[in-house]
């Protein structure tokens, strides 16, 4: 964090992160999880009201975020150049492999989901959505653009967090598991977050080549077999190479 902040902003913000997580919250559990006096979060939350972007349930007190909260984040995705140049190549990969595409930023140790693509033919549900976080440690496409030499920091510094008994919790796994990823370029999570659920990724560099995007596709387990999965990694490398191309373009044009 940086040595200077507003601390009315910092306060406003940490009330609309723990709303976003949780919704639905009353003045005092607001300010039981973030520490803060009762009197700052109802100065807070009628501010956020008072602009829209929190309202109040009459039947429970209350309150929650409003769509406006979500426009904003609409918004911001729309106006995203890097989503904008990517998304067409991301909904092509969905269509071609017919299963959930996801495209990544690194968020300091985490990865954050900046577009989803899920094919109208897909009826298996992931629990992901634009906006969400998880450390780079935890997914298929994170651990693609984790460096090597980072790789012990990273960890040191993730909250990690056992989702299913496959989910990677030790070091050293990890650290073997990324061996592969290095000569290959490919990534997985097979069950380590959802049980059922296998995830491949890709790192893509930016166009200073900085490795702070990723690609991957999300399927059932039983669905991504031996040529099936080969069939679904060369549609995702040619997407990756494809997506690199018009990045590249951005620092020209």
């Amino acid at each position: 964090m940086a040595k200077e902040t507003i601390q009315s902003v910092e306060r406003t913000f940490q009330v609309i992160e723990l709303l976003a997580e949780k919704g639905a919250m009353g003045v005092r559990e607001i300010g039981h999880e973030t520490g803060l006096h009762s009197t700052v979060v109802h100065r807070v939350l009628g501010t956020l009201v008072d602009l829209g972007y929190a309202g109040q349930e009459e039947e429970t007190g209350k309150y929650l975020l409003t769509y406006k909260m979500l426009a904003v984040g609409n918004s911001i995705q729309e106006r995203n150049s890097v989503v904008k140049l990517a998304h067409p190549y991301l909904a092509a990969l969905s269509e071609e492999c017919k299963e959930t595409v996801h495209f990544v930023e690194r968020a300091g140790t985490n990865i954050r989901y900046i577009d989803k693509i899920t094919p109208s033919a897909n009826m298996f549900a992931t629990g992901s959505h634009v906006g969400l976080e998880f450390p780079l440690a935890g997914t298929a496409v994170g651990k693609a653009i984790l460096s090597e030499a980072e790789v012990k920091a990273v960890w040191d510094d993730s909250r990690i967090v056992q989702y299913t008994p496959n989910t990677i919790c030790d070091l050293d796994r990890l650290l073997e598991e990324l061996k592969d990823t290095r000569k290959t370029g490919f990534a997985y999570d097979m069950e380590e977050r959802e049980a059922g659920l296998f995830c491949v990724g890709v790192s893509v560099p930016d166009y200073k080549g900085d490795y702070v995007y990723g690609i991957s596709i999300s399927a059932p387990l039983a669905r991504m077999q031996e040529e099936r999965l080969e069939e679904v990694k060369k549609h995702l490398w040619d997407t990756r190479e494809r997506i690199i191309g018009v990045i590249g373009k951005k620092k020209n044009g």
